[in-house]
């Protein structure tokens, strides 16, 4: 048999790559709200640069509450914590009735993320099993 050709070798490692991505399962996540898509996606990406990324995909404008929930979800997240909390990891008794209903809201969405990125690594261990 005769040896590859640069361009028969490049043709062959793109179409392992094609059966390879054949193969993926890919799964489209639908969450209410952007906070909460923001929030699966930092889970799942495990990133250093959780803070940037955030700031990047939620521009957060800078109300107290915003920053009260964003401190805390960077934090958890960066030390792969459960998100789902109650209102006595946050509430110090200085929030407005608004802000209060909003940080509930907000927290809402990260547990929501949560759930959804807790429910990935489930099926994915049985799609992808480690042996």
């Amino acid at each position: 048999m005769p040896p590859l050709t640069t361009g028969t070798s490049i043709i062959l490692r793109r179409w392992s790559l094609l059966q390879l991505l054949y193969r993926l399962k890919l799964r489209k996540y639908v969450f209410k709200t952007r906070t909460s898509g923001v929030v699966f996606a930092l889970l799942l990406s495990r990133t250093e640069k959780a803070e940037e990324v955030m700031n990047e995909l939620l521009p957060i404008p800078n109300a107290r509450a915003w920053k009260k929930w964003k401190t805390i979800i960077l934090d958890r997240i960066g030390h792969r914590e459960d998100i789902d909390m109650g209102a006595t990891d946050w509430d110090d008794g200085t929030w407005t009735d608004r802000e209060r209903e909003f940080l509930v809201g907000l927290f809402q969405d990260a547990r929501d993320a949560y759930e959804a990125f807790q429910k990935y690594l489930g099926e994915s261990v049985f799609e992808h099993p480690l042996v």
